[in-house]
């Protein structure tokens, strides 16, 4: 999955947070992992693969601003503590992820989480709650994913400061994963056929143990999360069998019989992304092709196969991991 933003906020013991939104490069990929995953040095709640972007987020956190947040946001009590934050309109893309990570101030700990949707009274969001013995504070992942553009969350969460105690403390609650910050609330948004798409995402990595086999994988390990996938390396594997004038050529009569058959709002996304796969071959970007054809998703595939048009349907069979 793609990472469309990285919210990461920082709080204090007394009220200041530090908010920062980090968002890929056009260049290269995106890969991070949670907290605790590897014995490597981190800045702050994620691991990234690449040096330049563990750099980017260092030197960006760093001069990011801090506020101090007011009563009732931030209410101290003895070692008591509550707090509570709102992020609005966290951008959302079909296929690609934004992660949301707040970290407590030093030796708090978690007594009472919610992370909430404001639209709709009761509801609560699955989070991925970790101890991180590194920087000793308790953070608190959300997976911000919805097929309608953007996430809204509202999040309150009661602590104390124990420093004693901070070693050997535990948070459980029902909405908490124990492991791994991928959660099932994107199924909410979708329906059935949107759901079998995003599961074709899926497909390409089996894990076994903490061995993974990945055709289309940018992050190895156990739970670790791709995030800016490019397809570079698929196109290069694939490049001499994809002739890409003649898939443009075929993409402009499967978006043609496309239009024919579509029946769902869901259809005119896939061939939107169909018709960016046209145009991303005709310029001779195969990687960004392939990347368009992933998005298109099964029904495409369905389609292509249907009317022969063999070049696209190769291609949309290479794209989907099938």
């Amino acid at each position: 999955m793609m990472l469309k933003a990285l919210i990461v906020e920082q709080l204090e013991a007394d009220g200041m947070l530090r908010s920062m939104r980090m968002q890929p490069s056009t260049d290269r990929d995106i890969v991070v992992a949670f907290a605790g995953e590897y014995e490597e040095r981190r800045h702050g709640p994620f691991h990234f693969l690449d040096e330049d972007d563990e750099r980017r987020f260092r030197e960006g956190f760093a001069r990011c601003r801090a506020r101090r947040l007011a009563n009732p946001n931030f209410i101290r009590s003895g070692a008591s503590f509550h707090v509570e934050t709102s992020w609005y309109g966290i951008p959302t893309v079909r296929n690609w992820l934004s992660y949301y990570a707040l970290s407590l101030p030093e030796f708090g700990i978690p007594e009472r989480i919610s992370v909430s949707d404001p639209h709709k009274a009761g509801r609560e969001y699955r989070r991925f709650v970790t101890r991180d013995d590194e920087h000793r504070r308790w953070i608190i992942y959300l997976e911000c994913a919805s097929s309608l553009g953007r996430f809204d969350f509202d999040l309150s969460c009661d602590f104390r400061i124990d420093e004693s105690s901070f070693a050997s403390s535990e948070y459980r609650d029902s909405k908490s994963a124990e492991y791994g910050g991928r959660g099932d609330d994107w199924k909410y948004w979708l329906n059935a056929s949107e759901q079998e798409k995003v599961q074709q995402f899926f497909i390409g990595s089996i894990r076994m143990g903490d061995n993974y086999s990945a055709g289309q994988a940018g992050a190895m390990g156990p739970s670790a999360q791709a995030t800016g996938n490019t397809f570079q390396q698929i196109w290069q594997q694939n490049q001499g069998s994809i002739d890409l004038r003649a898939l443009a050529e075929e993409l402009e009569t499967l978006r043609r019989l496309m239009r024919k058959e579509a029946t769902e709002p869901t259809h005119d996304v896939a061939i939107g992304e169909v018709a960016a796969a046209q145009t991303a071959a005709s310029e001779g970007k195969g990687a960004k092709a392939l990347e368009h054809l992933r998005n298109a998703g099964k029904w495409a595939f369905d389609v292509s196969t249907k009317i022969g048009v063999g070049v696209a349907t190769a291609a949309l069979k290479t794209a989907l991991g099938l």
